[in-house]
């Protein structure tokens, strides 16, 4: 039905922006190009356009010379890929079910890039990260989607030689080349920086010289390589007569609430980003601050009605055009954020927020209530002074859940594998399916020294401390038996320091408690396979494809056990859809072709 539902949406809005687009073409005005930057992990109080006063951003801030500042925008969900699934879509996390990295975007889904190109727009995305490569499915209306990683590379790659991204100046030099070749087009660009986003790339001395942050250290280049951008708009006439819109995914902890990172809280330091809108000029004046909440599931209906375009039914936010204009310092809508990160890799409970003005309240087994106007770092739990307020806003928040609850509940496949390996070497929990019941009467914040153990202990064993990290996870076995996430890590620790039985145990009991949780099941295929019983490590990789039908590493070495097994043309077929999947993957072209020898 979902599916249905989806075609026949890009049908009406295939024909209901053919005219529009042909009204334009035979028009002298050309069409506004718009130009879309997103620096992940970038917060906003750290601009100084925002306030910050320990480096400055100047470049960033000129954004709002000629623009609109957003003072109150926020995120849907702490996470790179959800996130700019809520920003393209408009839709809420809950809503389309990409609700953590690595998840795949839902076939037929409706993005800005695909109504603009509709509209007759070149559309053209230069990627930063791996998190958004076009294998997740967000390349959907885009003419060009640069991304160019190499999988094979970052697999095996330690995840410090930064295989899985991509410098923002390199990026950003493609978005101006492709910029050149298209003068006097109607474009549609998005850019995408992930330079801010841990582990860090520029030396830590240069941090300490100058007396600031690795963060702060980092965003100064990053205000640096946006500021070049910026010149050689202006100097090919791109700023001018563009939109230029730059926002953040999600912001990044800096030890607030004693949060690291992102995606395990919903507090501001990660859900307050920057959006700010530079208009062309010589069009409307805009004022040069919007105050009232937003996020970033408004920006494409906002786009939209600035190019007066209407939006289709599937987009759930709402344009901040009239509420720009008018100035106004309070939404009557609700903003809605959310996290399950701590829910899908721990069975911790979901958490969920929603904005109504300057109240904001977090649903959890400990509820949470702060007016973010006098306590904009959520310091005083307001839920039991502001017991009305808050059954007001838990009632609004429930309301818009079953608003918006998706049309089909069946459960989503697990991740790959290969996947959640990659996301885990950058320090991400590894997800799992969302087919088990959401309610948890553990509150995240009660676990957070478990959390932090887990993710202390992860990175100890990326970067090759397996002794060091064994006795870290046993810890957590010991105090918390049913934590499949640090069985798991137990046993390739165990693998590690020579110890293969205790690892294929671990590995075992992960199973045993979580039967849906795929890569232990490919690490005892593996550790069969390398011992010769490729019988056993059949049965392992079967079950991974059970789980996880798109696991490139999963047919490509069953394909390698049926061929120990006599099995050709089973194997064959297996690494055809090896090769289908990932077929820049020359190792796997090599083995299908000697394969292919062998049976004739």
């Amino acid at each position: 039905m979902r599916a249905a539902r989806a075609f026949w949406l890009n049908f009406m809005l295939f024909c209901a922006v053919i005219p529009g687009a042909a009204a334009a073409s035979s028009d002298t005005a050309q069409p506004a190009p718009i130009i879309l930057i997103s620096v992940d992990t970038l917060r906003a109080d750290h601009l100084s356009a925002y306030g910050y006063r320990k480096i400055r951003t100047p470049h960033i801030d000129s954004f709002a010379q000629g623009g609109t500042l957003f003072s109150h925008a926020e995120t849907q969900i702490p996470l790179t890929l959800p996130s700019h699934m809520t920003l393209f879509t408009s839709t809420y996390p809950f809503e389309n079910r990409v609700e953590e990295n690595g998840e795949q975007v839902p076939h037929g889904a409706v993005t800005l890039a695909s109504i603009l190109r509709a509209r007759g727009y070149k559309t053209a995305a230069f990627i930063g990260s791996d998190f958004l490569d076009r294998r997740y499915g967000l390349d959907v209306g885009f003419d060009v989607y640069d991304s160019p990683f190499d999988i094979e590379a970052a697999e095996k790659a330690n995840p410090f030689t930064m295989s899985f991204r991509r410098d923002g100046a390199l990026v950003l030099q493609a978005a101006r080349r492709w910029l050149d070749a298209n003068q006097g087009e109607p474009v549609f660009v998005f850019v995408h920086l992930f330079d801010l986003h841990q582990p860090y790339t520029l030396p830590a001395e240069l941090a300490r010289a100058h007396g600031i942050s690795r963060y702060d250290q980092q965003l100064e280049y990053v205000d640096e390589i946006v500021g070049r951008f910026q010149e050689a708009l202006m100097r090919s006439g791109w700023w001018e007569k563009s939109l230029v819109v730059l926002l953040a995914d999600h912001g990044e902890g800096l030890g607030d609430h004693q949060e690291a990172d992102h995606g395990y809280f919903i507090y501001e330091s990660t859900l307050h980003v920057p959006l700010i809108f530079h208009w062309p000029k010589g069009g409307q004046s805009y004022p040069a601050m919007a105050r009232t909440p937003a996020g970033l599931i408004d920006v494409a209906p906002t786009i939209l009605e600035f190019l007066g375009a209407a939006a289709p039914a599937s987009f759930e936010g709402k344009s901040q055009l009239e509420a720009i204009k008018s100035g106004a310092s309070e939404g009557t809508g609700a903003v809605y954020s959310e996290s399950r990160y701590a829910h899908d890799a721990f069975r911790w409970a979901a958490l969920r927020a929603v904005r109504v003005g300057n109240y904001k309240f977090i649903e959890a087994p400990k509820t949470e209530l702060y007016d973010l106007e006098s306590d904009p770092h959520e310091q005083q739990n307001l839920i039991s002074k502001k017991s009305a307020v808050a059954e007001e806003m838990r009632r609004q928040l429930g309301q818009l859940l079953a608003r918006f609850a998706p049309s089909e509940s069946a459960p989503k496949p697990a991740i790959s594998p290969e996947v959640l390996a990659q996301l885990e070497s950058l320090g991400y929990l590894a997800a799992r399916p969302h087919d088990d019941p959401e309610s948890s009467s553990i509150d995240p914040k009660d676990r957070l020294r478990e959390y932090e153990l887990y993710r202390a202990s992860l990175i100890s064993l990326i970067e090759g401390h397996a002794a060091a990290a064994a006795p870290e996870f046993r810890r957590i076995v010991s105090e918390d038996p049913q934590s499949t996430l640090a069985r798991f890590h137990l046993g390739e620790s165990y693998l590690q320091i020579h110890k293969p039985m205790e690892a294929v145990r671990e590995w075992t009991i992960a199973l045993r408690l979580d039967p849906s949780y795929a890569p232990a099941a490919e690490a005892l295929g593996q550790y069969w396979l390398e011992r010769g019983d490729s019988a056993k490590a059949r049965l392992r990789f079967e079950q991974v494809l059970a789980l996880t039908p798109a696991s490139y590493t999963g047919h490509f070495e069953l394909a390698m056990a049926d061929e120990r097994l006599g099995l050709l043309t089973e194997a064959q077929q297996e690494l055809k859809t090896a090769c289908q999947i990932l077929p820049s993957d020359k190792k796997c072209v090599r083995a299908l072709n000697a394969l292919e020898e062998k049976i004739k």
